[in-house]
């Protein structure tokens, strides 16, 4: 069989030199590639993911998450007090209604609470606001560092600092507005407004009419994760997003989103089922719930940034410079043979000397 000279394009780099390193490392990838090229998008999404922290950035998200959440929680009764003072037989209405739910002391001590917020609803709403807009910057921010890695930009590097922060304060308020949005969206979509609207129509007892509810309901919890993945897919990292492939992540993690919902409940009571799930449940399982949201968003990150039209974006990888490691028996060599040369030299320089002089006498 003749010899071949020409690189094989699989194993080839940006440069168009072929590195054994690559093919060991895309071997697989490119048999998978060839067979499904599905299939071979998931391995390159699996592969950046892993290759820049994809876990490590999930966790921090997580962490900079539950901290941004009290801050938020603060301001929620703040408004909350503000607006239960401007109605105060909404007021009454709800402590009653808190006074015969809750036994004994407990409404009691309940009630006082709310009292309590509504009168330092001003100084509750100053601190967490102040606190809000640090631990949500900061949240911002290992959330745009993250999805950025994936798309092998540092987000910290380069630009103005002042706005950057102006960025990152931007997408949180538009954040947390689609939040509200989406919340508010599924809301009605899984309730039973739909049913209503059914028996209005008169289509509400025909078979099969639990299925379509469930399915308009899913179908509008995949609409309002979608506005939401459609912001952080699109907005959060620092380099430009081809549209069509930032839409495509963005509607398969509103799908995976509207899944998880499925089972967020089953998650919850089984954290919450057991003595000490009571008490340790919620938070830990607050953890673990955005924890995998924030994997699922980096997941569809990488998703999106090794797509074929993200990928004919990346700029080309400059490969290291090459480094000539030289032996030392090989310099001390050269060093003898510069040491000769001198020598040799220097008794060259001298014979011709002696000469001259020898003839200058002999002509006396």
């Amino acid at each position: 069989m003749a010899t071949s000279t020409a690189p094989r394009k699989a194993y080839t780099d940006e440069q168009g030199i072929e590195r054994a390193s690559k093919q060991q490392k895309e071997g697989l990838e490119d048999k998978v590639e060839q067979k499904s090229h599905a299939a071979g998008h998931l391995l390159r999404m699996n592969d950046r993911f892993g290759s820049e922290g994809g876990n490590q950035m999930a966790a921090g998200v997580t962490y900079f998450s539950v901290l941004a959440l009290f801050p938020l929680l603060m301001l929620m009764f703040a408004g909350l007090g503000f607006f239960l003072n401007a109605r105060p037989d909404l007021m009454r209405d709800i402590q009653d209604q808190i006074t015969q739910s809750l036994d004994g002391d407990l409404g009691d001590m309940v009630n006082q609470v709310i009292d309590q917020a509504i009168e330092q609803r001003g100084a509750v709403a100053g601190v967490g606001l102040l606190t809000t807009l640090w631990s949500g910057l900061n949240w911002m921010n290992h959330l745009r560092v993250g999805v950025s890695a994936m798309w092998k930009v540092d987000a910290n590097e380069g630009g103005n600092f002042a706005m950057k922060k102006l960025a990152d304060l931007l997408g949180l308020i538009v954040l947390i507005l689609l939040f509200v949005v989406a919340a508010a969206v599924t809301a009605i979509g899984v309730s039973s407004w739909t049913s209503t609207a059914m028996d209005r129509l008169g289509i509400g007892d025909f078979p099969g009419s639990r299925a379509v509810v469930w399915i308009v309901g899913f179908l509008v919890s995949v609409l309002a994760s979608f506005l939401v993945m459609l912001w952080v897919n699109m907005y959060m990292p620092r380099t430009k997003v081809p549209v069509k492939s930032g839409l495509k992540g963005a509607l398969l993690g509103a799908v995976i989103f509207a899944v998880l919902q499925q089972f967020a409940g089953l998650v919850i009571s089984s954290a919450t089922g057991n003595p000490a799930g009571a008490i340790f449940g919620p938070i830990i399982t607050l953890m673990v719930l955005l924890y995998l949201i924030w994997r699922v968003v980096l997941y569809v990150a990488a998703w999106t940034a090794t797509t074929d039209e993200s990928l004919a974006l990346e700029p080309a990888e400059v490969p290291e410079p090459a480094v000539i490691n030289v032996r030392a028996g090989a310099v001390r060599g050269r060093d003898e043979q510069n040491a000769a040369g001198k020598a040799l030299g220097v008794g060259a320089a001298l014979g011709a000397i002696g000469v001259g002089v020898a003839s200058l006498l002999s002509r006396d």
